[in-house]
């Protein structure tokens, strides 16, 4: 763990956006087929609409790919932010942006190898047949439930609600005690209280901006 946090985010940093493009390629090539796309836009645009479609996201797949690095960033700032507001408020640190940037970045190497688990599930476990259960994420409360049965503003929070959140939530807590030195129950409690708060704020969000639409 500290070796990881020593590993400057110069170097780091295009180690996990070049394993975030690797895996979008990877996913979109393997499992977003033809098939997936007219059950997306079944009724919503005719066959030619649909094929122009396809032909389009081919064509600009690599400025998708790239807004979706864009969203991880925006993540990590994100996560950077709350756990900025805990050391803040908690501890009254100095640098604490920066220190906050570092554990969130240096942590997301989880979620990466959460994202290739995901993979090798589909690729060996279970194939995802529809966007039904493309909206499954392995691990998570998510599961348990038919997402064809369930109201749509649930599927969020029981995705997120995953044993690697969990696992993230205490590297975050172990990076935050090595970074301020501080004892590993005192930082669980500030990234609980930081990081979880943020994370409360992002599901309330999602579940609104979902029964909005519907």
């Amino acid at each position: 763990m500290l070796n990881l946090l020593k590993i400057k985010n110069v170097y780091y940093l295009p180690v996990i956006i070049g394993l975030y493009i690797t895996y979008s390629i990877i996913y979109n090539h393997i499992f977003i087929s033809e098939t997936i796309w007219l059950q997306w836009y079944d009724g919503i645009l005719n066959q030619t609409q649909i094929q122009e479609t396809i032909s389009f996201v081919k064509k600009w797949e690599w400025s998708i790919v790239l807004l979706n690095v864009s969203l991880i960033f925006i993540k990590i700032t994100f996560v950077a932010v709350f756990l900025y507001l805990g050391l803040f408020f908690f501890l009254n640190r100095d640098n604490a942006y920066k220190v906050s940037f570092n554990v969130a970045l240096k942590s997301e190497i989880l979620y990466v190898v959460y994202l290739f688990l995901r993979l090798l599930w589909y690729t060996f476990v279970h194939a995802p047949e529809s966007l039904e259960e493309m909206q499954i994420m392995p691990l998570s409360l998510m599961i348990f439930f038919d997402p064809e049965t369930i109201e749509a503003w649930l599927i969020y929070p029981l995705n997120t609600l995953n044993l690697f959140e969990i696992l993230y939530i205490w590297m975050l807590s172990a990076s935050m005690s090595v970074a301020v030195q501080i004892n590993f129950r005192k930082a669980f409690e500030l990234v609980f209280v930081s990081y979880g708060t943020g994370l409360l704020l992002l599901m309330a969000t999602q579940m609104f901006l979902i029964l909005n639409n519907t």
